[in-house]
């Protein structure tokens, strides 16, 4: 199980989903949908596929659209500059030029449209 609470809250804000609507597509109550959401609760990698699913991408790329949310963006910037860490920035730079700059969460929400062939 993981804390995918960030990146549950950008992918129901891309959906334009509410809370409830969101635990539906994941078969899950709506409380237990907020607690994670809120990272109080990790979400199960089921809830991960049926997400990936409905967004017709590969859980891998959840996983990596996890990793270019701006926070974790900002901890990778600011710790170790070794090659992964610089690969994934470069990364994260070329999914973040589909949004104008400054947009939140560009990376993440770059990746998760080109991985939807969007």
């Amino acid at each position: 199980m993981l804390e995918f609470g960030s990146l549950l809250r950008v992918l129901r804000s891309d959906l334009h989903l509410t809370q409830t609507e969101m635990a539906e597509l994941l078969f899950i109550s709506q409380p237990v949908y907020s607690r994670m959401e809120a990272g109080v609760r990790p979400i199960p990698v089921k809830a991960l596929e049926r997400l990936a699913d409905r967004r017709h991408i590969s859980v891998q790329a959840l996983f990596l659209a996890y990793l270019f949310l701006d926070e974790n963006l900002a901890v990778i910037e600011g710790g170790v500059r070794d090659e992964a860490s610089l690969a994934l920035l470069e990364l994260a730079a070329k999914y973040r030029q589909r949004f104008p700059q400054g947009f939140k969460h560009a990376a993440a929400l770059g990746l998760l449209y080109e991985a939807a062939g969007q």
